[in-house]
């Protein structure tokens, strides 16, 4: 049986929050000093308001187990794009690997560029945004509320240029 992604409901955000990877409850806490809860809260009501786009990462079974999404940024043609996840990420990360390039086509349409910050320390997510084709553009010493160092990411979508 595979994983499975879908569109984000309230209920998934306890859920990822309760059990949410160290590194992710620390990059969240550097950046904004905000719970994890708060964070996919945040990522979810761009749905409500407009302009986002967040998806749910499922096991098998149907439980959450990673949120991630494209926020608008307030600058023109550009998003914030953000993922969350629980340690039980690994129990479907090969297929997440596999299918992730389509899931990020499909939440930045609309927009020109993405992009965000990841804490210096967090080098599973830097793994991630290279093998996606991320690009890392500036490092940041004293980032965010912790004024930690951060590493600036982007990528420029291909469906602006189609």
């Amino acid at each position: 049986m595979k994983g499975f992604v879908r569109k984000s409901v309230w209920a998934d955000v306890s859920i990822v929050a309760s059990s949410m990877r160290d590194a992710d409850v620390a990059e969240i806490k550097a950046s904004t000093n905000s719970t994890p809860e708060e964070a996919l809260y945040r990522g979810l009501l761009h749905n409500v308001f407009g302009g986002g786009k967040t998806l749910t990462i499922c096991l098998p079974c149907g439980k959450p187990t990673a949120m991630f999404g494209v926020a608008p940024s307030g600058k023109a043609d550009a998003g914030y794009i953000w993922l969350l996840a629980t340690n039980d990420l690994k129990k479907v990360q090969t297929q997440f690997i596999r299918e992730c390039r389509g899931y990020i086509a499909e939440i930045s349409q609309g927009y020109r560029v993405v992009y965000n910050y990841t804490d210096a320390r967090n080098t599973l997510h830097h793994r991630w945004l290279q093998w996606t084709g991320f690009t890392f553009i500036k490092r940041h010493e004293n980032f965010g509320a912790g004024k930690k160092p951060f590493l600036e990411f982007c990528q420029i979508t291909e469906a602006a240029y189609v």
